[in-house]
């Protein structure tokens, strides 16, 4: 069983990397009806406020129960299915979101190479008793999404993002934000975004700096603290954590 350690410092992904970079990590399949054995990814955090990476499967067919945390994703590429345990069906492709919380069951029907950005979280109680059902953005609204720009950190939510899903798991949602400033002071939630659109970089208090570009994703610990500089209007898919447990 892992140890999942709280830590200060942001981990961060360029979009080349993310997009296109080798996934060296092996991860099991199992329980497989069909298909490839395997799946690769390239873990960006691992810690008390989640688990993010960037991961690949081949084509399968893929029983999967969330009896242990939640799932938030958006798939860089590929073409699949998904399908509820009540036969809610969603088609997977370039640019959507999805979630599966603790409590879904369902199966994966991938039929060409899926690559997504996923966080794996905790979910904090009171936990659900029943099946739960998944929460999903086709592509074309997540495009054609037109969000008030906000002047709110781009790590806090606010009334005008376009909420995907808020839960026990946390908060998943697509959000835009103005040019400038936004200090983030340590807090009780780990944050976590796939860059859609825009540029600017993050900056610790120890002065590490990221440059932030379109394919780009950053990981913000709860206990985190520095400075947004945003240059051109930030948008993103952005996961807010539950909180972390007590270190």
């Amino acid at each position: 069983m892992s140890v999942h350690h709280q830590t200060t410092q942001a981990a961060f992904l360029d979009a080349a990397q993310v997009l296109r970079g080798p996934l060296p990590e092996e991860v099991s399949m199992e329980p497989i009806l069909a298909g490839v054995p395997f799946a690769h990814e390239k873990t960006v955090f691992d810690g008390a406020d989640g688990f993010f990476a960037i991961w690949a499967c081949g084509a399968g067919v893929f029983p999967r129960v969330k009896d242990k945390r939640g799932s938030f994703m958006y798939i860089i590429s590929g073409d699949a299915t998904i399908v509820d345990e009540d036969g809610t069906s969603h088609e997977l492709t370039a640019g959507c979101v999805l979630v599966l919380p603790f409590g879904w069951a369902g199966t994966w029907h991938i039929r060409e190479t899926i690559r997504k950005v996923y966080l794996h979280t905790t979910p904090a109680p009171p936990l659900p008793s029943t099946v739960v059902a998944s929460a999903f953005r086709p592509a074309d609204r997540v495009l054609a999404d037109v969000l008030p720009s906000a002047t709110a950190a781009p790590g806090s939510p606010v009334a005008t993002d376009t909420v995907v899903f808020d839960g026990p798991d946390g908060r998943c949602d697509i959000r835009s934000r103005e040019p400038g400033q936004y200090p983030r002071a340590r807090g009780d939630h780990g944050f976590f975004a796939f860059v859609l659109a825009g540029d600017g970089f993050l900056a610790d208090h120890h002065g590490t700096r990221h440059e932030l570009t379109p394919g780009s994703v950053i990981a913000l610990p709860s206990r985190w603290s520095g400075t947004w500089d945003i240059r051109h209007t930030f948008r993103a898919f952005c996961v807010r954590s539950t909180p972390a447990p007590p270190a």
